[in-house]
């Protein structure tokens, strides 16, 4: 029985995102970057040693999946040729944040996770681009000697699935080009194994020439699926010609009595290895008895000799290490570094238990006993975790949220619309800037009081009310200065939440700390209201009071895992709806609950979809069920794909959306008004992830197309402002506001 990893995080001390913040900036150079780069892999082959198997390629200097692509040659014509974004740091790097001439190319989320990745667009016949692997390899696999180590790359069908095609080649041509070029890579690496990623095999099926490209690898290939059951393409995969399959029996926990059922674990009995994906590599959580039961389930059915051990998919997704983290955190949560320990004591354990059922049963001259009757009664099991201790409240807790199906509705509600044609409005967040970051630090630190701090941020608050003024904004925010995170700031006022200091990779240099929710969710003290209604003060124009609503809250945080989704969901809402109703008990007329996670939380698994999205809208309507007519129900998405998720957009009763539209130029809001959703709908006129300005005439490009009644279109970022410098948010918003002024002389 061996271990191994799928992937590995590239947040080391924090070096790739000062180093590439530093190039942008012209601080840093290309050495700078490629050592800063080196001493992450360094890092990452040592801690990864003990494993039988390590991967290597499995991090970027920025992004994987456009990492993936820019060496199949898929890169926009806008940034230059295919060799240049392979030879050309600068250029590569601005694919994911734009030039001047040039717009970004959009990010999307992977699968049902909050990690990003940038979408690659292909405009010709994938290539590969020989010159750019080989170097990478090298760096990657030059700590790795004496052990098996193994290239990572996304699977051509998941890059083709993520892909815009901006040719005139079917679909099933261009794999046949990109597939033909994968091949012509793995046969010229000087490996023996190669592990192809396949996610997208789960949601789009196994396209029907992947085994002819199979066929054409000189390499041993382990072929990893996860984030879900493969139940429904077990047939077509299992038959596939690979050396070994990676399963995820976490998301995929039904998998193991189905493959016994169908008989599929003779495979693993015969010669093909199963990867078994045991521990959760998208929570905190430490292993649990869960983990152990299936691994002994596994050693029932399958050959030791080919079962290898690793957690449920790439660790990207946990935090670097717990030794970064308060000391009374140590013995409950488990990062990268730590799961890969314990995966190790699963094996030695394991392995301690069969040698001794075998001594035991050479002793008594007994066949092997069943693995039920084994000893694996290891440390593993009495670590403290989250299915363990449960109280009464939270077991009642859970049954009442599972046992009710109350629907809740705003029982006043009226089809609003502005008073003027195409208001103006943002999302919320403004800059945060180096002096705020420092105030901030210093108050954590006690170097100044919460008075002085409160001072500061009120300063700030003014400020941004007067520019917003200047500008014409006609629905002002207040610029969420005392908020480092949309998620972590509510997450510390909570009741159940614990927070964690340590970073977690969202795309490229930005950071997340996702909070851990450890208890019942609880609402101690208003959380929004003092800034809110502060700066409601200091204009007669209205200003959005912005919370995070309940799905983005559980998909942004580490939940639990001993009561469902669904019951931590509504404990949020009830916690929120508290909060949206002493907003407006004090005059604040227009709320936002933003929801960019509602499409992201939905599961891979098609028929889970209609449970989970009646829960997430029941509970996002739970937030706003005491609202009055005269209340402005606002909501945000971004990075969402709504053709799946419409029907509970238009279920989620809000009076406006806002959305991305900056890079499909209007094609999102033409569905929505096609959809027959009735609402306002704010167009995303500018990439917030890019400091570039775009000219007031392609920003005007996108209301222009559009058909919806004036009084129905708002003008405004995609996102929030907080990644930009003020120069950078002030040019933007200048023909931002300048698109509106257009609008509304045409009028």
């Amino acid at each position: 029985m061996q271990t191994t990893n799928s992937g590995f995080p590239n947040v080391y001390g924090g070096l790739m995102k000062k180093a590439v913040e530093s190039f942008w900036r012209k601080e840093a150079s290309l050495q700078d970057v490629e050592h800063a780069f080196a001493r992450v892999v360094q890092y990452n082959a040592g801690v990864e040693s003990s494993l039988d198997l390590i991967p290597v390629f499995d991090c970027d200097i920025y992004d994987r999946m456009l990492k993936t692509a820019v060496m199949f040659g898929i890169v926009p014509g806008r940034f230059g040729t295919p060799q240049l974004a392979n030879d050309d740091l600068a250029t590569y790097l601005s694919i994911p944040r734009g030039t001047r001439n040039s717009p970004a190319s959009p990010m999307v989320k992977w699968f049902n996770t909050n990690y990003h990745v940038v979408q690659p667009e292909i405009e010709h016949a994938p290539k590969l681009i020989k010159d750019h692997v080989t170097p990478a390899l090298r760096l990657a696999t030059e700590h790795a000697q004496g052990k098996i180590f193994k290239p990572v790359l996304i699977g051509p069908w998941t890059l083709l699935s993520y892909a815009m095609n901006k040719t005139d080649r079917s679909e099933e041509a261009l794999f046949d080009a990109l597939s033909g070029a994968y091949a012509d890579l793995i046969n010229n690496l000087a490996v023996p194994l190669i592990q192809l990623e396949e996610p997208s095999f789960l949601t789009r099926g196994i396209p029907g020439r992947y085994a002819d490209f199979l066929r054409r690898l000189r390499k041993d290939v382990h072929l990893y699926t996860y984030f879900g059951s493969v139940s429904r393409i077990a047939d077509d995969l299992f038959s596939l010609p690979v050396e070994g399959f990676g399963l995820d029996f976490v998301d995929g926990a039904a998998d193991l009595e189905y493959l016994n059922w169908q008989g599929f674990f003779d495979l693993f009995n015969g010669g093909k290895k199963l990867i078994a994906g045991i521990i959760n590599g998208r929570n905190v959580w430490k292993v649990n008895g869960s983990a152990v039961r299936t691994l002994e389930y596994l050693l029932d059915n399958v050959s030791e000799e080919n079962l290898i051990l690793g957690p449920s998919c790439s660790l990207v997704h946990v935090p670097l290490s717990i030794k970064n983290e308060r000391p009374e955190l140590h013995d409950k949560f488990s990062f990268a570094v730590e799961k890969l320990a314990e995966l190790e004591s699963l094996r030695s354990c394991t392995l301690r238990s069969l040698e001794a059922a075998k001594s035991e049963n050479r002793k008594s001259n007994r066949q092997p006993s069943a693995m039920v009757e084994r000893n694996t009664a290891c440390d593993l099991q009495s670590i403290p975790c989250c299915e363990q201790g449960r109280s009464e409240q939270e077991r009642s807790e859970q049954e009442r949220s599972r046992s009710s199906n109350q629907e809740f509705h705003r029982s006043a509600r009226t089809l609003w619309e502005s008073a003027v044609e195409y208001p103006l409005t943002t999302i919320g967040s403004f800059p945060q800037t180096s002096e705020l970051r420092s105030k901030r630090a210093s108050y954590k630190s006690g170097k100044i009081s919460p008075q002085e701090y409160d001072e500061f941020i009120k300063g700030m608050i003014r400020d941004v009310i007067a520019l917003q003024e200047k500008l014409g904004i006609d629905v002002i925010v207040h610029g969420e200065f005392e908020r480092e995170d949309m998620v972590q700031y509510f997450a510390r006022q909570l009741d159940g939440f614990t927070e964690i200091a340590s970073p977690v990779q969202s795309y490229g240099t930005r950071m997340v700390r996702p909070p851990v929710i450890t208890g019942n969710v609880n609402r101690k003290a208003p959380m929004t209201l003092e800034w809110i209604t502060y700066a409601q003060s200091l204009t007669k124009k209205p200003v959005k009071g912005i919370l995070t609503g309940p799905a983005t809250m559980l998909q942004w945080a580490y939940p639990r895992e001993d009561i469902s989704r669904s019951t931590q969901m509504y404990q949020i809402a009830r916690a929120l709806r508290d909060e949206v109703n002493e907003l407006y008990a004090a005059g604040i007329r227009h709320i936002q609950i933003d929801e960019p996670a509602l499409r992201e939380g939905l599961p891979l698994e098609r028929r889970e979809h209609e449970h989970y999205l009646w829960h997430a809208t029941n509970a996002f309507r739970l937030c706003a069920v005491d609202l009055p007519a005269d209340a402005v129900l606002h909501t945000h998405m971004c990075f969402s794909e709504f053709k799946e998720i419409i029907e509970a957009i238009k279920s989620l009763e809000v009076d406006v959306i806002s959305i991305e539209e900056s890079k499909s130029q209007g094609k999102v809001a033409r569905f929505l008004q096609e959809s027959g959703f009735t609402g306002g709908v704010g167009l995303g006129v500018f990439d917030v992830h890019s400091p570039r300005v775009p000219p007031v005439e392609e920003m005007l490009k996108i209301p222009a197309s559009l058909s919806i009644d004036a009084h129905r279109i708002w003008i405004n970022p995609d996102c929030g402002l907080k990644t930009r410098t003020y120069d950078e948010a002030k040019a933007q918003l200048d023909n931002m506001v300048e698109v509106a002024r257009h609008l509304r002389q045409k009028e």
